[in-house]
């Protein structure tokens, strides 16, 4: 779908006149007409009507109208994220968890810097599947995931073992599952985590990102599995203790 079509639809929309939107997209009004004329076909509806006051939207057409802005702002977002700076050759676009920031991200970009001066460098932040969707259609070059999903296409390296274990906050009170935040490390965590508490009733609060999590635990006395390098200084703090007995994912 042409997203040209989409802009001269939205304008026409917005207006409500075909004359309005030609001015506005500097183009000759029997181009607006073309264009929405190539949109009904496509679509097999009629989008807009002429009356009295105008050119309204029909039921089809207000239908389609957040459609149109959605596919719109994500072509000119997509644009936007593969657009490769000035004077450099290309752009690297990585993810990867904010808490190792310091330990491994910060460090790489320290190198790239030095080694690869002439690429420029994105940095995203995104769940665990939706990384590796992203990856798979291109969005993405690097991505630093506990437990990422098998994806046919995607190359994985193991980076460095860590492990995901389950804490507490040191004055939670009662048992650690009556509060308690469920962390989203992917689909094998899922299933693992369900096998091993088959029991458990759906916690209400489920977050697929350590800082959440991490943050959750700490401010509201709860427990979550989280990356013991993401734990490890709260719990010789005092602040955090891992729950005995408790499966240990890596």
């Amino acid at each position: 779908m042409d997203t040209e079509n989409l802009r001269s639809f939205l304008e026409v929309a917005a207006h409500g006149s075909f004359t309005v939107a030609a001015h506005r997209l500097n183009l000759a009004q029997s181009t607006i007409s073309a264009r929405i004329r190539g949109l009904e076909e496509q679509l097999g509806r009629k989008l807009f009507v002429r009356d009295s006051d105008g050119v309204t939207l029909t039921p089809a057409g207000r239908q389609f109208l957040p459609h149109a802005s959605t596919i719109t702002r994500t072509w000119e977002q997509s644009r936007q994220d593969i657009a490769v700076p000035d004077g450099y050759e290309t752009l690297l676009r990585l993810t990867a968890p904010a808490y190792l920031w310091d330990s491994i991200t910060s460090p790489w970009i320290d190198w790239m810097r030095a080694k690869r001066p002439n690429v420029a460098l994105r940095l995203e932040g995104s769940f665990p599947d939706l990384a590796i969707d992203q990856m798979a259609e291109g969005l993405l070059d690097i991505c630093i995931l506990y437990l990422p999903r098998p994806h046919p296409g995607i190359v994985y390296e193991t980076l460095a073992v860590d492990q995901v274990v389950l804490v507490q906050h040191r004055d939670q009170l009662g048992s650690w599952t009556n509060n308690y935040i469920l962390m989203d490390w992917g689909l094998e965590f899922r299933v693992e985590h369900d096998r091993a508490f088959a029991g458990m009733v759906k916690p209400a609060i489920s977050a697929g990102l350590v800082f959440i999590g991490l943050q959750h635990v700490l401010s509201q006395k709860a427990a979550a599995y989280l990356p013991l390098s993401a734990v490890s200084t709260h719990i010789q703090r005092g602040e955090l203790r891992r729950v005995e007995d408790t499966p240990v994912f890596q």
